[in-house]
């Protein structure tokens, strides 16, 4: 089922599935390398202190080296004793570690390699895609700042493969990565769609559940759960949303009517939602294949129905609605 809006032209994706030209990839890489050390050298600091950071960078690098190759050589070492007490010869069992460690650097180089490789591609194909649909492209974001508690959860805060689509009703696209700084520095990824209301409306948060075999979508960690509203769908089954603290308890029915949970649930890419003051925030649990049209389709397409729904002025929370309040932080 498509998704296209009346108000936006339909979608060339031949550039997210057509073959690429690998020394195109290359060169395109190289391009994108040019103009982030173009960037870097634009906006360096004075020379001291750039003198004084390359210093405790090279310092703290060396240390963490140094500390690292003492634990292999530790890790090593342990493994020729534990083969020589097995009654292996000691120039064997040397031998036999150092195949090991031969064989699993080649692995982890494969494996660089190739991951390197496809995000390259990656990249050029989405060049390629933004150019085709007269859209904005950059790679990345560093901390971006977006008005959603998404945003400023863990460390190493990154938008990826930002795509802006221009028009009537202009969406963000891209994938956000950050690090908990906990557990291990475990990471979290999920892709959004971002796009501007024509007025403010009430914070509202709705995480789709699973439903008459239509799989739910939980919004982000850092999304605001602070005030439990009820939200219905289409079928009258029933999902979370939360809004700010003493929320009128038909608020999240006033934004977030049934046909619009609807689309949040309707097909195979079910979406969490964020209303943000005059911005409509769309989350996936997970980060999506930003090479799939049928991806793009769903963002895109949904984002600009349902801003286009929430933006009218006889639409939901409209005013005299139990939402009319704006509510936002």
């Amino acid at each position: 089922m498509s998704t296209t809006s009346p108000d936006r032209a339909a979608l060339d994706t031949r550039a997210l599935v057509e073959p690429v030209d690998r020394a195109a990839v290359r060169a395109h890489h190289r391009e994108l390398r040019r103009r982030a050390r173009a960037e870097r050298a634009r906006t360096r600091s004075s020379g001291p202190s750039r003198v004084l950071a390359r210093v405790l960078g090279t310092t703290l690098l060396a240390l963490l080296l140094a500390v690292g190759a003492a634990v292999v050589a530790a890790v090593l070492a342990l493994a020729v004793v534990g083969l020589v007490a097995a009654g292996v010869a000691v120039p064997v069992a040397v031998g036999l570690v150092a195949a090991g460690v031969v064989a699993v650097g080649l692995l982890v180089a494969r494996g660089v390699r190739g991951s390197s490789a496809r995000e390259h591609e990656l990249a050029y194909r989405l060049s390629r895609f933004a150019a085709a649909n007269g859209f904005d492209v950059e790679p990345r974001i560093d901390e971006p700042a977006r008005p959603s508690g998404a945003f400023d959860v863990g460390i190493l805060r990154v938008a990826r493969d930002v795509v802006r689509a221009r028009g009537p009703r202009a969406v963000e696209v891209a994938t956000y990565t950050y690090s908990a700084g906990y557990r291990n520095g475990e990471p979290f990824a999920f892709t959004y769609a971002m796009v501007a209301l024509d007025r403010t409306l009430p914070r509202v948060v709705v995480e789709t559940v699973p439903a008459r075999g239509v799989r739910g979508a939980r919004a982000p960690r850092g999304v605001e759960r602070v005030w439990e509203l009820p939200v219905d769908g289409p079928f009258g089954d029933r999902h979370h949303a939360y809004g700010p603290v003493r929320s009128a308890t038909g608020t999240a029915r006033a934004v977030f009517t049934p046909e619009i949970v609807e689309a949040l649930v309707r097909g195979p890419l079910p979406l969490a939602a964020e209303v943000s003051g005059d911005r409509l925030f769309l989350f996936s649990e997970r980060a999506l294949d930003l090479l799939d049209p049928a991806v793009w389709e769903r963002l895109l397409g949904t984002a600009t129905d349902l801003a286009a729904r929430l933006s009218r002025a006889d639409g939901p929370g409209g005013p005299g609605g139990p939402g009319a309040a704006p509510g936002t932080r």
